[in-house]
């Protein structure tokens, strides 16, 4: 530290030397004269924005921040050395989720971008996919719960039934960013990837999105909701749908049939084609590869979001005369839930529940409330894995990552009295920090 002093006990003059991050020259130099100054005064050097407002008021009132990370007290310390060793502290360089293990928790990895658009589904997280975008990256957390998940996946046997695995936790606590760190596994490994994005959208979305069945008597069909995961499901399977073929003949119409022995791509584009039998070829796919995973060619993941969206009682959808149509008699949602009873091999099921229906308690996350007695019936057994709110280390790693990237501007929100403001606002809550976040 240097100290200037003008020859007085009461006064001082404060020199603050300001230098943006990744400059390397001074940008400015302040002058604050501050009276009555009883302790011998110093000058810091503070990599960051010029504080325009006195010493005294900064922190709104409260005595000067102990700078560690973004201050130092080192006039010969460099901007860039130091936001170097903070970018060691949150992030990995292993990019493979089949490395990550215990030692990698707290730590953001990069999705490549080769695999972000098929690891990206159509109802990933709104506010994640949105910062993809300014963030120019597609960063994940390596977290706990994920690494389990992973390591159940890695040690299970593929020779008999799908294991059920449901995550659980807190509104808000990650659950849908762990299912997307699983995805990648399985997408980096090779599997075929059947995925619901969020099972719940189809009970509270789409108002207007219902035809009656013309198969199945007294059901109805989604058409929209239908060719848009079918487009999904193409894009993403579509080197397996090129390989495996159909067991059977289909009769789509008089003028249309997928005859036996053609790939399973082309009930796809049937589906794609003719939205009136989107909802008809969803449940012929999935009976196709139900049926054949037992030929060992590939292995499967079935992984839905909110899973107790298929649970539910009633959608929002109501007929002329205002008959509200059950979940129950939705077609779509009855051939995924022929998938969950795990009458095939050579895969696995990985779900979450979510809280979005809102159903009393509302505070009560645990499956057996959200799944109700006939999705817990037909889960069981399965495994629970429990997601919970940030740790410390997890929490300093997210601030980390939101100031490297500009996202959390308040100079403020980094000091130590920063942090303790917003563990107590956001409980740690993923969710919860990432809206605080967004507005300071």
């Amino acid at each position: 530290m240097s100290k200037l002093q003008d020859g007085t006990h009461g006064t001082g003059l404060y020199i603050l030397q300001f230098e943006a991050i990744g400059f390397q020259t001074m940008i400015s130099h302040i002058s604050l004269q501050i009276n009555k100054m009883a302790a011998p005064t110093t000058f810091m050097k503070c990599y960051g924005r010029c504080l325009q407002r006195p010493l005294s008021r900064l922190l709104h009132g409260k005595s000067v921040r102990q700078f560690s990370a973004s201050c130092t007290t080192s006039d010969a310390a460099s901007p860039l050395g130091a936001h170097e060793s903070t970018s060691d502290i949150f992030r990995t360089s292993e990019s493979s989720p089949a490395n990550h293990g215990m030692q990698h928790v707290g730590q953001y990895y990069t999705i490549p971008k080769q695999d972000v658009k098929k690891i990206l589904p159509v109802g990933s997280p709104t506010r994640w996919e949105q910062m993809i975008v300014p963030f120019q990256e597609a960063a994940i957390m390596v977290r706990q719960p994920a690494v389990e998940t992973i390591d159940y996946l890695k040690r299970a046997n593929y020779d008999h039934p799908p294991v059920r695995y449901v995550l659980y936790g807190r509104r808000g606590s990650g659950k849908t960013m762990t299912l997307c760190h699983t995805l990648h596994y399985c997408h980096s490994q090779g599997w075929l990837i059947v995925h619901v994005p969020c099972a719940i959208s189809w009970t509270v979305k789409g108002r207007f999105d219902y035809i009656d069945s013309v198969r199945h008597e007294g059901m109805y069909d989604q058409p929209a909701f239908s060719t848009e995961w079918l487009k999904y499901f193409r894009a993403r399977n579509e080197h397996f749908l090129k390989e495996l073929q159909s067991t059977d003949s289909y009769v789509w119409s008089k003028r249309e049939t997928t005859e036996k022995g053609q790939p399973l791509l082309a009930i796809v584009d049937q589906g794609i084609s003719r939205p009136k039998n989107a909802s008809d070829a969803i449940g012929v796919i999935l009976k196709e590869l139900q049926r054949q995973s037992w030929s060992g060619a590939f292995k499967m993941l079935f992984a839905v979001k909110g899973v107790n969206g298929f649970f539910a009682d009633k959608t929002i959808v109501r007929k002329p005369g205002g008959y509200i149509i059950p979940v129950r008699e939705m077609t779509m949602v009855q051939h995924f839930k022929k998938m969950l009873q795990g009458k095939w091999i050579n895969g696995a099921i990985v779900t979450s529940v979510d809280q979005h229906l809102l159903r009393p308690p509302r505070n009560d996350y645990k499956p057996l409330h959200l799944l109700q007695k006939e999705g817990f019936e037909m889960m069981d057994p399965f495994v629970p894995i429990y997601v919970d709110n940030y740790t410390d280390k997890e929490f300093e790693s997210c601030i980390a990552f939101y100031k490297e990237k500009r996202w959390l501007q308040n100079e403020s929100a980094y000091s130590e009295d920063g942090k303790s403001q917003l563990r107590f606002l956001t409980e740690k809550n993923p969710g919860s920090l990432c809206r605080v976040c967004a507005s300071l």
